[in-house]
């Protein structure tokens, strides 16, 4: 958790942030906090698939990827995929 908020604390440095999660459709005050700060927030998403098509047409900063996700990949193989394959650095959030 410590790790999250010394983001949110530091979010300036981040123009664009991809938030994927599990239930996309309920409320994050995490988006509202990144978004009240200024930040770009796409999605949030919920699927590896989702969150791959987004960065390969917007370029993100940084993910915020939940460990449990939709579809077949979890949270931990996209945070690698996105850093090994895009150069975007991901930061698991804690678990939901």
């Amino acid at each position: 958790m410590e790790k999250t908020l010394d983001l949110i604390e530091h979010c300036d440095r981040f123009t664009t942030v991809l938030v994927v999660r599990k239930s996309p459709e309920l409320p994050d005050p995490l988006v509202e906090v990144l978004t009240d700060a200024g930040v770009n927030v796409l999605g949030p998403v919920d699927t590896a698939r989702a969150a791959l098509a987004i960065t390969a047409q917007a370029g993100p900063d940084l993910a915020l990827v939940a460990p449990e996700l939709a579809g077949r990949r979890n949270g931990e193989e996209l945070a690698r995929c996105l850093e090994d394959t895009w150069g975007v650095p991901a930061v698991l959030l804690p678990g939901a």
